[in-house]
């Protein structure tokens, strides 16, 4: 068949193929949140994944040989320094009034590091921190942090997750 210069053309679409057949498909409504929440928890669990392994790789290596490395006094570490100086500017006192009660390594329940705002979501994953708690004039105040980056002063902290947790506050 040999069409004319004028003549229409014209193919058969085949019916599945048609806009109408997907309207009911809801496939995409069901994948969409995990779209969102694999890179957010992938970007989260890097850090942590990073870390996984031996410090001593070779099976035959000293126990000797791992760098060890001694936990600051609360007076050295800085997280406990700037926590005393935010405490020391926010209640208009010096930092010599002010006590450190606890410096504790904590896993905190979510990515909120036991200080969740109202409104904010956070990532739903264990996660390694610290908590300072200090006192001044009879009060306590905490400040709850990840294992890297900087503590902040929480008004309303939560628990981190029950078990042992390793101090350095003097006794």
């Amino acid at each position: 068949m040999s069409l004319g210069r004028n003549e229409p053309r014209t193919v058969d679409v085949p019916k599945v193929m048609t806009p109408t057949n997907h309207s009911t498909d809801n496939s995409k409504r069901k994948i969409r949140p995990a779209a969102y929440l694999l890179p957010v928890l992938a970007l989260t669990l890097a850090p942590t994944l990073a870390g996984c392994g031996s410090e001593a790789t070779d099976p035959g290596a000293n126990v000797s040989d791992v760098p060890t490395s001694s936990s600051p006094t609360p007076a050295e570490d800085p997280k406990v320094a700037a926590a005393i100086a935010d405490l020391a500017k926010r209640q208009g006192v010096k930092s010599e009034e002010i006590t450190v009660v606890s410096n504790d390594k904590v896993t905190w329940r979510d990515g909120s590091l036991g200080c969740p705002e109202p409104g904010k979501m956070y990532t739903m994953v264990l996660t390694d921190g610290v908590r300072v708690v200090l006192e001044a004039a009879g009060k306590t105040y905490e400040y709850h942090g990840g294992e890297s980056g900087p503590v902040r002063f929480c008004e309303n902290p939560q628990e981190p997750v029950p078990g042992e947790a390793s101090s350095d506050a003097p006794q």
